[in-house]
């Protein structure tokens, strides 16, 4: 082998790697960026059937979006086509981006292996022109319990804020509340804005709360340039306590149930209004189901207002139940289980139960009397037998004729009774005479299984409990009532 030959080859494989990547380039938008801050990866290749890779992640950073781009270029009588993709990610740590294939007319090309810097930014401290601090009201908490966040952002009064851009607010397994943002005040020559959260961990454990990002726009007073500025706040750690096995509410609470009468008449319905009211995780607190055997319970999805109260998270839990019998019952007494924030014990606390008189019960059938028992004979005066010893043979044909004539004149006066007078349902006559929206939701809700009626009884549960204005007219019901054919 001659050395002309040797030297060829040893240039051949020096080059290759330049031939490779001749037609292909990866770029980035950035080589260094903050964490939290999303990047853009392009990849441009020249020819003209061209394969870029189909990626959905760089290096375990998922790829938000991804836009394509082409142009065509003709130099000398020679047209070249070139296209271009490009992949957005925020990145999490410090990486290279690895080398991709791509396939130009058959042939793999490759890209260059690029470098990515994540910095980790700076915290605002005190003394800067902006601050922007994260505050929780404790620091440690069971599942459930809640803390108030907030989000303080100050600038020195005078300079030229435009707006403020306040990123979302994220934890993973907290469920995130917001509250509200306040007016702007100043104070020490500062403006500061707040806004508050309500937050409520899921799971236990030991949570690093990452510094949050507020972008700013200012003008530059010498340019009158409109620029975007970047403010990260501190660092939390946040450690969550687990609750005891069994127990998914914490917090402070008290119960109670009341009825709106304790006296009623047979099948005519009893509301029970139970509540719960205190502080804690009240929105976690499922719906309650009323275990009565030998009467009819409907039962409303629970309604739940919460706000924030002297610093806690604070509300009332409203659930009612309709209850119809045709006999005396009792409503057994209902128990909340929770762990108690102040004692950190389980605390069970119940109602108490609520006795109900039905009037109109059935009397009680008679009793049978048994051998053993003492038979009591009574006398029983049966009225005078008439006896006819004689009867006339022309008066029992004359009775017999007005028979026949009185029986075919009330026949005919019932049928057109029938043809002129239309038959009246019962129910139709409790619509009619229904006073006000209560008696009529009493009457209505046995026929709760109508899915007509239910949107009725819907309404007219919301002008009696929610002081709702719902315009329900009685032909309408009766309609209804008709092309159900409901009794």
């Amino acid at each position: 082998m001659n050395k002309t030959s040797i030297l060829g080859r040893i240039l051949f494989f020096t080059f290759l790697p330049i031939f490779l990547f001749a037609n292909v380039n990866l770029s980035l938008d950035k080589v260094a960026v903050l964490q939290g801050e999303a990047v853009v990866m392009t990849i441009t290749a020249s020819g003209d059937n061209i394969k870029f890779p189909q990626l959905r992640t760089v290096e375990g950073n998922k790829v938000l979006g991804t836009s394509t781009s082409s142009s065509i270029r003709i130099i000398n009588g020679s047209m070249t086509r070139t296209k271009s993709i490009s992949y957005q990610f925020i990145p999490k740590y410090t990486f290279n981006i690895p080398i991709f294939s791509v396939y130009i007319d058959g042939e793999e090309f490759r890209t260059e292996e690029i470098k990515l810097k994540v910095v980790k930014p700076t915290s605002s401290k005190q003394g800067d022109k902006f601050q922007l601090e994260l505050k929780f009201d404790k620091t440690k908490a069971y599942v459930g319990e809640d803390i108030i966040v907030s989000m303080i952002f100050k600038y020195k009064v005078g300079l030229p804020v435009i707006s403020l851009a306040l990123e979302d607010f994220e934890i993973k397994h907290f469920v995130i509340k917001e509250l509200e943002v306040h007016d702007a005040y100043e104070e020490n020559s500062f403006i500061i804005v707040k806004k508050d959260y309500v937050v409520f961990p899921q799971l236990a454990g030991e949570y690093n709360i990452e510094k949050q990002l507020v972008n700013v726009k200012t003008r530059q007073e010498k340019t009158n340039q409109l620029i975007w500025e970047k403010v990260f706040s501190n660092e939390e750690k946040i450690e969550v306590l687990a609750l005891p096995n069994g127990v998914n509410i914490q917090g402070d609470f008290k119960i109670s149930a009341s009825v709106d009468k304790s006296t009623t008449k047979a099948n005519q319905p009893v509301n029970l209004t139970l509540k719960i009211n205190g502080y804690g995780n009240i929105d976690d607190i499922e719906e309650f189901k009323l275990d009565m055997d030998n009467e009819v319970v409907y039962s409303t999805k629970p309604q739940i207002q919460a706000r924030i109260q002297r610093g806690k998270y604070s509300g009332v839990f409203t659930q009612k139940h309709s209850i119809i019998a045709d006999s005396d019952f009792t409503i057994p007494e209902i128990s909340f289980k929770y762990f108690d924030i102040n004692t950190k014990t389980v605390k069970t606390i119940k109602t108490k139960e609520i006795k109900v008189k039905v009037k109109g019960v059935a009397k009680e059938a008679p009793s049978i009397q048994t051998a053993n028992q003492k038979q009591e004979v009574k006398t029983i005066q049966l009225p005078p037998k008439i006896i006819i010893e004689k009867e006339d043979s022309y008066i029992k044909y004359l009775f017999g004729g007005v028979g026949i004539i009185l029986g075919l004149l009330l026949s005919y006066f019932i049928t057109s009774r029938k043809t002129k007078k239309e038959v009246i349902k019962p129910l139709e006559v409790k619509i009619k005479k229904s006073k006000n929206d209560k008696e009529l939701y009493s009457i209505l809700l046995p026929y709760s299984y109508n899915s007509a009626i239910t949107e009725i009884l819907n309404l007219l549960e919301d002008n009696i409990y929610n002081n709702k204005n719902n315009k329900i007219t009685k032909k309408e019901i009766l309609q209804i009532v008709d092309e159900w054919e409901l009794v």
